[in-house]
């Protein structure tokens, strides 16, 4: 019962998130580790000093002939920030990470929660790779496991909205 009232929770923040958010500058992503909730893409809402995302990822693939297939995938939201660490920096970020994924072998949902450090080449707001790691603690079966989630993506803004572009007169 917990659990489903967790994944509902997950989802009305994921939508009052994405609602609240839409007059910062989107970005699209696609990687491994938390920003991705696994193996994963994500759409994200950036400014010059924090990453809120939304992600749809996969943390465990297994199969074998005598077990079958085992898939473990989700939804994370989090939200970074790169002035915790000092004021005038971009490139370095720290923040939260919430996933809730369906284990199929178990029938169960599994929160996790992780405290993601990202390295953004480029910055924050900007196109470009992103390495990390993240702690993480997941609940699998009634009981916690701890882990380490670890970051490698692509971040790519959004192009600007091409009907606020004017052409210059002729």
């Amino acid at each position: 019962m917990v659990k489903r009232v967790l994944a509902i929770f997950i989802i009305v923040q994921a939508v009052a998130v994405s609602a609240s958010l839409a007059a910062d500058r989107t970005s699209f992503g696609l990687g491994l580790g938390a920003l991705y909730n696994g193996l994963g893409v994500n759409i994200a809402f950036t400014d010059s000093e924090d990453l809120k995302f939304v992600a749809v990822g996969c943390t465990e693939f297994s199969h074998s002939s005598r077990d079958g297939t085992d898939v473990t995938c989700g939804v994370g939201v989090g939200w970074i920030m790169s002035d915790i660490l000092t004021k005038k920096n971009d490139k370095h970020a720290i923040g939260l990470h919430f996933g809730l994924n369906y284990d199929t072998w178990d029938n169960d949902f599994e929160p996790v929660l992780s405290i993601p450090y990202v390295f953004f080449f480029k910055g924050i707001d900007s196109r470009g790779l992103n390495i990390g790691a993240a702690p993480l603690v997941a609940w699998e079966s009634g009981s916690a496991e701890f882990g380490l989630f670890l970051q490698i993506g692509y971040q790519s803004p959004a192009p600007p909205d091409q009907s606020s572009l004017t052409l210059p007169a002729r």
